[in-house]
């Protein structure tokens, strides 16, 4: 910073320079007489730059008391060329904020490489008229002089602004009284001209129109009513009630009525009455409604009115309304239960079947009294699934159970429902049925009987077939039963007794009845006619017990059977149906391969796991299937056996599907075919198999 000279005489010299200053800045008022505001700011700026010597000088005051304060700021040669305004205002804003109030008496600063001493003042008693900040490179700045200098001259810029902003408020004052007063006159010459053209306009309004005093007395009636009513002004001047001429007489008591209650409430009125067509002398329906006017003090001026012709909508509302009857009669005399339910799933309506099913009354049905008439048990998940359904717009289709009025017992039903939505998609109304599906409820039920039995029946025909190789399984064991049983008597009767030999031969003919026994019990197991039991399996284990029933059939029909089990978790299903299919489609592998001759017939058994469900595929080498057959190989009675009655793999398929599962078949890459089937995991539906319970 540059250092100011210390000798007496530049000293001396220094301060009547400031006293000059001093008096320049006193005699500023002067000068500033009559000067806007901005003009006084850039005269001050100005002059106490050069008068200070000052590296620049920053404004921020408010020269209008509707507008936001403004920056001014005035820099000296060369300092100014090296930082724009607005640089050096932004650095006073990072310095010290943008609350002036906060903003210190005098600071140091670094500004661009250089070293400045700011120096604010505030103006106005709490500084509500803005600040000024001096700055200068100058050592020891401000000087005691110079601050008071600065102090005395931002109080004569206060001044002079205070002065120049109440004047400019003085004539903005006048010039907005002299603006108002030119607004009213040109108001009200407006309105004389506005009320001339209302009058013309409701000449030519396309509606009757006309406006009454406040006793009701007819003071303006346009030319569309007088032309459709045949009536003279005049005449509708000749008494209140004049008008009422040109009412249908079935109408005029009622209208008279409405008419002199409007008026004398002060209030208006609307009602519909028949007015006479002079052209055709035909009574057409008009809807006359009469607003109040009043001024300032609620005084009524007069009415206003207007009468429309609404003889074309009330037909139409007629021919809705006799459109609705017939829909609704319709709807009664349709033999199916129906109702309707508002946006928000209010029940609305129910026709004459419904009630008569439930033994309900529409109004104990309305709203949310459907609930009522549901099985108990089955209230809560319909009004959640109806609660969703209204929410999101889906259709709504349950099966509950439904009380039936003719013998007080529940039936089941099927209740179903769409919405009707508008051209914006907003749902407008419910529809919805109730259907009577007891009966085929029970049909079904009978029908799974059926194939239950069915299903035993084809266990019954398999265990035919299996007599000759069940009667070599069990053949086996006997004989050595009788074998080791005389062995052991001969070892007994010989002196002395062979007691360990006797004891041997004994254990085999334990082992022997034991293996006889378990060749039975299958058998029985297989043929036994129950109820279905639904439990944990495992797998691997049910098809090796099927494996071990149908080995000796395999072996006389020369059937290489390969099997290979993976690590599988437990099953939820029946075990004796599941291994039913798992016999029905390995004796069917073993049929498709008892005409070949020229490779050897070999078939595979696998296991897999496969995410959420278990699969068992069985391959053979056979002579296949015609793609024409695929689509219905599974179909009830077909078959392309010459002694077959297909049967068993429909019946097959619906052992799975009970399980939740499902059977197919596809073409090997090379001879034969694969049948498989997959059903889920004992907690699949729970997103996660349980590792097996055994090691097979």
């Amino acid at each position: 910073m540059h250092r100011q000279p210390t000798d007496p005489a530049t000293e001396l010299k220094r301060m009547q320079r400031r006293m000059n200053d001093l008096v320049s800045v006193l005699a500023l008022p002067a000068v500033w007489s009559g000067s806007e505001p901005s003009r006084i700011l850039n005269t001050f700026l100005d002059a106490l730059l050069i008068m200070l010597d000052l590296d620049f000088l920053y404004a921020r005051v408010r020269l209008d008391s509707h507008e936001a304060a403004i920056n001014r700021l005035r820099t000296a040669q060369p300092y100014g060329t090296g930082h724009s305004p607005e640089e050096i205002r932004q650095a006073l804003n990072y310095w010290f904020g943008e609350d002036l109030q906060q903003w210190p008496t005098e600071e140091l600063r670094h500004l661009g490489g250089q070293e400045v001493s700011v120096f604010p003042i505030r103006m106005g008693i709490e500084g509500e008229l803005g600040l000024i900040v001096a700055g200068s490179q100058r050592l020891g700045f401000p000087e005691q002089t110079e601050s008071l200098v600065l102090g005395v001259a931002a109080n004569q810029l206060a001044i002079g602004l205070q002065q120049a902003l109440r004047l400019n408020e003085q004539k903005r004052l006048a010039s907005e009284l002299e603006r108002r007063v030119a607004e009213r006159t040109k108001e009200l010459a407006e309105t004389n001209e506005e009320l001339q053209l209302q009058v013309g306009l409701l000449q030519h309004l396309p509606v009757a129109a006309w406006t009454l005093k406040p006793d009701g007395t007819p003071d303006f009636v346009n030319r569309r009513w007088l032309e459709y009513t045949g009536l003279t002004f005049e005449f509708l001047q000749s008494n209140p009630e004049a008008w009422m001429n040109a009412i249908h007489p079935e109408d005029r008591e009622e209208a008279s009525k409405a008419f002199w209650d409007g008026i004398g409430s002060g209030q208006g009125f609307a009602m519909e009455t028949r007015f006479l067509r002079a052209q055709d002398r035909t009574y057409r329906w008009h809807l006359n409604r009469a607003v109040v006017l009043r001024d300032a003090g609620g005084k009524i001026l007069k009415f206003v009115g207007t009468s429309t012709d609404i003889d074309d909508r009330k037909r139409a509302e007629e021919a809705l309304r006799t459109r609705e009857l017939n829909l609704h009669q319709i709807t009664e005399t349709i033999p199916e239960m129906l109702w309707s339910a508002s946006p928000d799933g209010a029940i609305e309506y129910c026709n004459g079947r419904f009630v008569e099913y439930t033994g309900f009354g529409p109004e104990q049905v309305m709203r949310d009294g459907w609930m009522n008439f549901l099985h108990p048990d089955d209230v809560e998940p319909t009004v959640e699934v109806w609660k969703t359904c209204v929410k999101s717009g889906a259709p709504f289709r349950v099966e509950v159970r439904t009380f039936y009025a003719a013998d007080h017992t529940y039936r089941w039903c099927v209740t179903s429902a769409l919405p009707l939505l508008d051209q914006e998609g907003q749902i407008v109304k419910w529809h919805g049925t109730v259907v009577d599906m007891h009966d085929w409820r029970q049909a079904q039920e009978e029908l799974r009987n059926t194939q239950a039995e069915l299903a035993r029946m084809m266990r019954v025909m398999t265990i035919g077939q299996l007599t000759a190789s069940i009667a070599h399984e069990v053949s086996q064991p006997l004989s050595g039963i009788i074998t080791n049983a005389s062995t052991c008597l001969r070892m007994l009767k010989s002196d002395p007794p062979n007691i360990d030999g006797a004891r041997e031969t004994a254990q085999r003919t334990i082992r022997d009845g034991n293996r006889a026994s378990e060749v039975i019990t299958r058998l029985r197991t297989l043929f036994s006619k129950k109820q279905i039991e639904v439990e944990p399996l495992d797998l691997n284990e049910a098809a090796r017990e099927v494996i071990a029933l149908l080995s000796g059939e395999l072996e006389r029909n020369n059937v290489i059977l390969k099997y290979e089990f993976s690590d599988l978790p437990t099953v939820h299903g029946d075990r004796v149906q599941l291994q039913q299919v798992i016999l029905n489609l390995l004796r069917n592998a073993s049929d498709a391969m008892s005409g070949i001759e020229d490779r050897p017939r070999q078939m595979m058994l696998r296991t897999e796991l496969e995410g959420e469900h278990v699969r068992l595929s069985v391959q053979d080498s056979g002579v296949g299937f015609a793609p024409e057959a695929a689509a219905r190989m599974f179909e009830s009675f077909y078959t392309t056996k010459s002694d077959g009655m297909g049967v068993g793999l429909s019946v097959s398929r619906s052992i799975i599907e009970a399980n939740h599962g499902r059977l197919w078949a596809t073409a090997n890459d090379g001879p034969g075919a694969t049948f498989a089937f997959s059903i889920p995991c004992e907690n699949g539906s729970a997103g996660v198999c349980l590792p097996p319970l055994t090691n097979t």
